[in-house]
C-alpha cells in the first residue's frame, strides 16, 4: 500500500512564500532552459521523472532496486507529493520554446518534456525537523532506510548554529534527464536556486547530497561540505551493510551548505 499522501498531517510552517511571489516565475533563462516554478499541472509529471529516472539512479535506490518495487516507489512520491511542493519553490528545468516553458499550462494533450527537477522546501528555525510526522507513516523497509540514514547525516552540523541564520531553502532530490547530462544543466538549477533564495530573502541553502555527481556539481556551485558518511560505514544493528550493492564509485553521503550573497 505505502504511505497516503491524504493522510499525511504537517504542522503549520512558520515560512510563507512572499506575496509579491504569489504567482509563478521563471527564475532563469539560459542557453535555451527555461528554469521556472513547479506548478500543479506540472507537479504529475514531475514525479512521474523522480519515479523512473531519480530512483533509477540514486545510489541508495539503485543499491536496493527500487526502481523495481512499485510500492517503495508510491510511497516515495507521496513523501514527494506532501513535503516539497507546499512552500511552492521547488523548480524544473525545460528546453525553450516546449510545453510550460513560457509558463503554459501543461497537460496530456500537452505534455513538457522534463530536463531537470529540483525538489526545494524551507527549513526554519523552531519548525519540526523536516519531514515532520511522515516517518511514522513509512512502511517501506527501503524508505526507512533512507530516513535513518538521513537522520545520521543530519547530526554532522547544524546550519542554524553554525551560520547563525533563522531559515534555509532545503534541496529534496536534484535530477537531470540522461539525454541532458553533462550539458551543465545541474549548474543551472542551482543558478535558479540562489536567484530564487536571494530574492525571497532566504540567506542559505543547505542539501544531503547522496551522488558524487551531485556533489562535483554542488562543489562547483560554491558549496562547502560540513561533513560526511562513507557508505562502507552504514551498517545495520546486525554488521551488514545497510546498502550493500552500492555503485563503487559512490562512496559517501555527503552535507553541504551554501551562504547566498545578495547582489
Amino acid at each position: 500500500m505505502g504511505v497516503d499522501v491524504s493522510k499525511i498531517e504537517l504542522p503549520e510552517k512558520k515560512w510563507k512564500r512572499p506575496e509579491q511571489f504569489s504567482k509563478p516565475q521563471i527564475w532563469l533563462e539560459k542557453d535555451g532552459i527555461v528554469v521556472r516554478d513547479i506548478t500543479p499541472d506540472l507537479q504529475p509529471f514531475v514525479l512521474e521523472h523522480m519515479g523512473t529516472v531519480y530512483l533509477r539512479d540514486e545510489p541508495m535506490n539503485q543499491s536496493m532496486d527500487t526502481i523495481d518495487d512499485p510500492a517503495t516507489v508510491q510511497e516515495q512520491l507521496a513523501i514527494w507529493q506532501a513535503t516539497t511542493y507546499r512552500d511552492g519553490i521547488s523548480i524544473v528545468a525545460l528546453e525553450k520554446g516546449t510545453p510550460g516553458s513560457n509558463m503554459d499550462l501543461v497537460s496530456k494533450e500537452n505534455p513538457p518534456v522534463i530536463v531537470g527537477v529540483s525538489h526545494l522546501f524551507v527549513s526554519s528555525k523552531g519548525d519540526p525537523v523536516p519531514p515532520g510526522n511522515v516517518s511514522d507513516k513509512i512502511q517501506s523497509d527501503k524508505v526507512l532506510k533512507i530516513f535513518k540514514t538521513f537522520k545520521e547525516i543530519n547530526k554532522v552540523a547544524n546550519v542554524f548554529e553554525s551560520y547563525g541564520v533563522d531559515l534555509y531553502i532545503e534541496g529534496a532530490g536534484l535530477s537531470v534527464s540522461p539525454e541532458w547530462r553533462g550539458k551543465g544543466i545541474g549548474q543551472l538549477l542551482m543558478q535558479a536556486r540562489y536567484t530564487l533564495s536571494r530574492a525571497m530573502g532566504i540567506p542559505m541553502t543547505r542539501t544531503i547530497f547522496t551522488a558524487v555527481q551531485s556533489q562535483k556539481v554542488a562543489l562547483k556551485g560554491g558549496f562547502e561540505e560540513l561533513g560526511h558518511i562513507l557508505y562502507t560505514d552504514l551498517k545495520e544493528e546486525d554488521g551488514q551493510l545497510r546498502f550493500p550493492n552500492m555503485p563503487p564509485h559512490q562512496t559517501k553521503i555527503s552535507l553541504m551548505a551554501r551562504r547566498i550573497e545578495y547582489l
